[in-house]
């Protein structure tokens, strides 16, 4: 744990020092999760309280996704530290962090940037194997019945019968309702900027749900440019943060350990101060926090 959070600061402190000198009323931040999580919020906010005031708070955002709640509370918990939340994302972004995303004033990206949709999922068993429903996948039956299978509109009263006959329908009921809570989290964050009309923030949202054909398609900064985010590719940044992305590759997830009885950290939080990692081990007992302190 010590020499994770030893190479790291060794790592991370050029970085944070160059992007720091940018400007005096910058400060920045790295967040790397393979999960998000609620239980992250308080080891954030001591970090956060050990930073220097600041106009412009930049975050690093490396995660593969997590809680959409945790990612709406991480992303309002910035906002209450800075003026402009600017997030850098040179890699992975995905899910509960694209969503986190959309509260940047600007969100720096790089081209092998991974964003994807925002729709939630209904997980659940097919016999002995685990499958995930997406919310698109019930909102495009009826596009698919008429495209594949020509069924007429007259049809339609036929549809919720079949579909309540596959999934129970207060079950159907609380997967609408985690659709509602997703469009009012994105809403919410994107408001945060001040930046979107309403009629931008609701294309915005319906193309992160239901416009892409899976969770997993690979979104680029550039096509979240198009949609109206305010996005910028910064060659000089991506470069000086990539050291990062290739640390958190090699050493974060579970999967990066070299024996399954190891101990493996699955986040990381950095600040000019503190260098915070959290410990994870097959015994199934709450994770712990190795800290590191000290002007980098």
């Amino acid at each position: 744990m010590h020499d994770y959070n030893q190479k790291l600061q060794q790592i991370a402190n050029p970085i944070i020092e160059t992007l720091n000198q940018q400007s005096p009323e910058q400060a920045t931040l790295i967040i790397a999760a393979s999960h998000l999580e609620m239980d992250l919020l308080p080891e954030l906010y001591s970090h956060l309280n050990r930073l220097k005031s600041a106009d412009t708070l930049n975050v690093l955002l490396y995660t593969r996704g997590g809680d959409i709640n945790a990612a709406r509370r991480i992303a309002l918990l910035l906002h209450e530290f800075c003026h402009n939340l600017n997030i850098i994302a040179p890699y992975h972004c995905q899910s509960s962090g694209t969503l986190l995303a959309l509260g940047a004033s600007t969100i720096y990206y790089s081209p092998l940037s991974i964003f994807t949709a925002i729709d939630p999922h209904l997980h659940g068993n097919q016999g002995e194997q685990s499958a995930a429903l997406s919310s698109a996948d019930i909102k495009l039956f009826n596009n698919m019945s008429q495209e594949w299978f020509n069924t007429e509109l007259t049809d339609q009263s036929n549809m919720l019968a079949m579909l309540c006959d596959h999934i129970f329908p207060p079950t159907l009921t609380s997967f609408y309702r985690s659709v509602l809570e997703v469009k009012q989290i994105a809403k919410e964050l994107l408001t945060q900027t001040g930046q979107h009309c309403q009629t931008t923030q609701a294309h915005i949202i319906d193309t992160l749900m239901f416009s892409f054909h899976s969770h997993d398609y690979a979104v680029t900064g550039k096509q979240l440019c198009e949609l109206g985010l305010p996005c910028e590719n910064n060659h000089q940044l991506n470069k000086t943060v990539w050291p990062l992305v290739e640390y958190f590759n090699q050493n974060l997830g579970g999967g990066n350990r070299s024996d399954l009885e190891q101990a493996w950290c699955d986040s990381t939080i950095v600040s000019s101060t503190k260098v915070s990692s959290r410990w994870k081990d097959m015994k199934g007992l709450n994770p712990s926090w190795s800290v590191n302190t000290g002007c980098l």
